[in-house]
């Protein structure tokens, strides 16, 4: 077991499948649960994965990205992709530098006139990355917990990454982000990603990169 895999302990466990402790310890006893035991006082421990599968609910991997050519381009593109997720009733995240969020918002606006009322529920979330790539999935991770046990069943994610924080540095860090969201967000919970990059600051061997981080490729 890799040691940073997020495990879930019994109360938080309950919580997440709205059940008692009482019927966990139950499930796991008959072999009905997968759990883990951990330490000298052999304490369960679960992953959410298992959890989802127990009650037959499987995340829906679905990880693209997205190449834009111009700032119109990256706001159209991105307000589609949330106009999609409040329709759905998803709680939609936004990673995206302030000015980039007023041009979507504005784009949004034009098809979901409801978006100032959205924002201010707190179903569309604005959010600038972070520094790090252990700071930014920790963030997605809290965010995307946070939405799970608030009931929350479709979870929609946004970054401009070509303009992010963690584009700063060298390539290979914006692959390795890419590599570790997948590992620790895309594949634990029922999220809709959408990765956009400025190609015109890309290479092809880069783009090339690029594509196999993610399932397809969103126009």
């Amino acid at each position: 077991m890799q040691p940073d895999i997020e495990l879930l302990d019994i109360r938080e466990a309950a919580e997440f499948l709205r059940v008692s402790e009482t019927s966990l310890r139950r499930w796991t006893n008959a072999g009905r649960l997968p759990c883990l035991r951990i330490g000298g006082r052999r304490e369960r421990r679960f992953r959410r994965a298992d959890l989802l599968a127990f009650v037959g609910v499987t995340p829906p991997h679905r990880h693209f990205c997205g190449f834009y050519t111009n700032d119109q381009g990256r706001a159209q593109g991105a307000a589609a992709f949330l106009s999609e997720g409040l329709e759905v009733d998803a709680r939609c995240l936004l990673a995206a530098d302030p000015r980039v969020q007023r041009t979507v918002i504005g784009e949004l606006e034009q098809s979901h006139p409801a978006v100032r009322k959205d924002l201010k529920a707190g179903r569309l979330v604005m959010v600038e990355y972070r520094t790090s790539i252990a700071a930014q999935v920790d963030y997605w991770r809290t965010q995307l917990s946070d939405a799970r046990r608030a009931g929350v069943s479709r979870i929609y994610v946004i970054g401009d990454v070509s303009a992010g924080a963690l584009s700063r540095g060298p390539f290979a860090q914006t692959l390795a982000y890419e590599a570790e969201y997948e590992r620790a967000i895309a594949r634990m919970f029922p999220v809709t990603t959408l990765c956009q990059y400025d190609a015109r600051k890309l290479s092809g061997l880069d783009a090339a990169n690029i594509l196999q981080c993610h399932d397809a490729p969103l126009h």
